[in-house]
Formats: structure tokens, sequence, C-alpha cells
């Protein structure tokens, strides 16, 4: 019976006061960006979460690359083979490299 009370009470709050969620966020864009960040934040942890247990691998040809993965939440993923990443490539600068001519 409580919890009906509440319900109705809540549901008549909502139907006297149609606006409010729009004037509020209208009010408090700092609130409003908050709120995605922390989203935005729930939607990676949980795609985090799904990778953790996928167990999918390639045949990938040996290379002369060394790959490092860094972030923080890379620790979720020490039972995984397989992750979206970024890559970044850079070729080492050669001792030999050309040096601009003498005026």
């Amino acid at each position: 019976m409580y919890r009906q009370g509440v319900r109705e009470s809540q549901r008549q709050w909502w139907d006297e006061h149609p606006g409010y969620q729009q004037q509020r966020r209208r009010k408090n864009p700092a609130v409003v960006e908050a709120n995605r960040l922390r989203q935005r934040q729930r939607d990676q942890k949980r795609r985090l979460q799904r990778l953790v247990r996928n167990n999918l691998a390639f045949d990938l040809k040996r290379a002369s690359a060394g790959v490092w993965l860094v972030g923080p939440e890379w620790d979720d993923l020490d039972r995984n083979n397989l992750a979206s990443a970024q890559v970044l490539i850079f070729q080492p600068v050669s001792s030999s490299a050309p040096t601009s001519p003498a005026s």
C-alpha cells in the first residue's frame, strides 16, 4: 500500500509539472554535461566488461614491433585477447640522418 501511494504521489507531481525536466536542463547546463560524462563512463565500463570474457583470436603474423596497451581500463582486459584500440606507429629516427648544409 505504501509503495502504491508513493507512485501515485509522484505521478500526480509529474502531471502537475510537465516541463520541469526541460526547464531544469536549460537552467543547469553544467549538470547536463556532468550527466553526459557519467553516462559515457558507464557505457564504456559496460563495453569493457563485455570484452573481459571475450576469447576470440585471430592468426596474426609475427612482426618486430612492440605493442603497449596504455590506459586506466586495461587491467580489466587481462583475460582478453581481442580489444579495440587506437594504434600509433612511431618510426625510429636514423642515427645517420642528413644534416643541413653549412652556410
